[in-house]
């Protein structure tokens, strides 16, 4: 191979080719679901439509699915923490910053060769059923000069495709058919028919006001973990903090009640910092 950017990018890859690598076992099914209701409280009949799918399962696998809902919502926080509670890696595709050439993998003849996505996610992870997040699907490029997303990605969804994908790159048959694959839009009306039919859709919903109060453990205890703090060692909002934060979070969107608690610690902080 006189490719040596190719070598630089399949020297950590190694481990994953020709290699027989494990699966992520499934966890206990309530124990997922009581940790995704800890923290996405208002979306029950979401959580347990994903977690259905591995019901009689042994290893941790979910066929495509797509999560349509309004900005902010915490669509691409669920999907990400989805894959981490049930233990498997998360590799986040950036739909508007990608394309079918990229994704799909380069041609070794191209100093820019790479391996398709979804097998970087394998080599990242070190198990063959990975999460690849496709974030932002329906923002994906439509020019088809270096092939759309769209399109490259009916080949990775297809379980007649995807256990046998030619890749580009090692220009090897892989195996991806334990990968699994969800995506987040806002709306579905750019998608063609072709990634709707193969996608099972449901619609992810915005908190109400009145889902305040089983929101903010969890928003907290997510921000002291950013912190590296142990969510026990912060102290819950008082009445007058949490008015504060119902008089200004009217929208439903969960990434700016984030914003207002994480004003009112960093007050907190400065408030200590003072005394």
């Amino acid at each position: 191979m006189k490719n040596i950017k190719l070598k630089d990018i399949i020297g950590p890859l190694k481990t994953a080719i020709n290699t027989a690598l494990p699966l992520v076992m499934a966890p206990p099914l309530h124990q997922a679901r009581n940790a995704l209701m800890f923290e996405f409280p208002y979306a029950i009949d979401v959580i347990d439509f994903v977690l259905a799918d591995l019901i009689g399962r042994a290893t941790v696998h979910l066929r495509p699915l797509l999560l349509v809902g309004d900005p902010g919502g915490g669509k691409s926080r669920f999907a990400r923490r989805l894959g981490e509670v049930l233990g498997v890696s998360v590799w986040r595709e950036d739909a508007s910053r990608s394309d079918g050439a990229v994704f799909g993998g380069t041609d070794r003849r191209w100093y820019s060769a790479e391996p398709c996505h979804p097998f970087l996610a394998i080599g990242q992870g070190k198990h063959a059923n990975p999460m690849v997040l496709l974030d932002e699907l329906e923002k994906a490029g439509t020019r088809s000069d270096y092939g759309r997303l769209w399109d490259c990605l009916l080949g990775f969804l297809e379980p007649e495709t995807n256990c046998r994908y030619p890749d580009p790159a090692l220009q090897v048959t892989l195996d991806l058919s334990q990968v699994s694959y969800i995506a987040t839009a806002n709306s579905l009306d750019p998608l063609p028919s072709p990634i709707r039919d193969r996608f099972r859709v449901i619609t992810f919903p915005k908190p109400a006001a009145g889902d305040l109060d089983a929101l903010l453990p969890a928003v907290i205890a997510d921000l002291g973990r950013e912190r590296g703090l142990d969510h026990r060692w912060v102290i819950p909002l008082d009445g007058v903090e949490r008015s504060a934060v119902a008089a200004h979070w009217r929208d439903g969107s969960v990434r700016r009640l984030r914003r207002l608690v994480e004003a009112i610690l960093r007050e907190r902080d400065l408030r200590a910092a003072r005394n």
